[in-house]
């Protein structure tokens, strides 16, 4: 995650996708995980997703001590529906001070984290609607949309932040590895910080 190449790469990676900054990660799982932490998702909330993916979604919220809610998918394009988001969100929560709280549980729902599925684009659009009435963060899993644009912005740009693999079956690959893209700097930074083992900067010291 460190290293010359690596900055180049992660330069590139900011051209291709017009996002501001651009962080390598391990795998696109760790990169989910970190940018779950970075927007705040806390021990305890739930985080919609969608049951139509790799396990690494559901993982990378669970590493957060979070719950995935699951919400059904789009026949059209495989990501998570817009329509079932909202009606989900109406009949199962209410919103007071800012904040999203499932009625049953009394968790914050605190985060959504739809999936471009094969690397065919959600309606991602719709969903930001309906994650910003709601006040809940929207990361995207775009592990496999490199290339993917909808009216010319990428895939992964739509949200607070978004993830790009680079394992062995994606559209480019080293080998491994992932990235999160995100125009949010502090986003970036904390992201940055957390994948390189949240080590503090000494010549010789070893503090985390």
């Amino acid at each position: 995650t460190v290293g010359d190449m690596v900055t180049q790469f992660e330069q590139l990676l900011c051209i291709i996708t017009g996002a501001k900054y651009c962080v390598a990660t391990i795998n696109g799982t760790a990169g989910l995980h970190a940018s779950l932490m970075s927007v705040g998702v806390k021990a305890g909330d739930e985080v919609l997703t969608q049951p139509l993916t790799f396990v690494a979604t559901s993982n990378a919220i669970t590493y957060c001590n979070a719950k995935p809610i699951y919400i059904d998918v789009n026949e059209q394009n495989l990501g998570l529906c817009p329509e079932d988001l909202q009606k989900w969100l109406n009949d199962n929560t209410v919103f007071k001070n800012n904040v999203t709280i499932n009625k049953l549980t009394g968790a914050r729902v605190s985060a959504c984290l739809p999936v471009h599925t094969l690397g065919i684009a959600a309606g991602i659009n719709d969903l930001k609607t309906v994650c910003k009435k709601y006040n809940i963060k929207l990361i995207e899993d775009a592990a496999e949309g490199l290339g993917t644009t909808i009216k010319g912005k990428h895939v992964g740009t739509f949200g607070d932040a978004g993830i790009i693999s680079f394992n062995g079956n994606k559209i480019i690959t080293t080998g491994g590895g992932g990235v999160v893209i995100t125009d949010n700097a502090d986003y970036a930074k904390r992201i940055r910080h957390i994948s390189c083992t949240a080590k503090v900067y000494h010549p010789w010291q070893f503090i985390h």
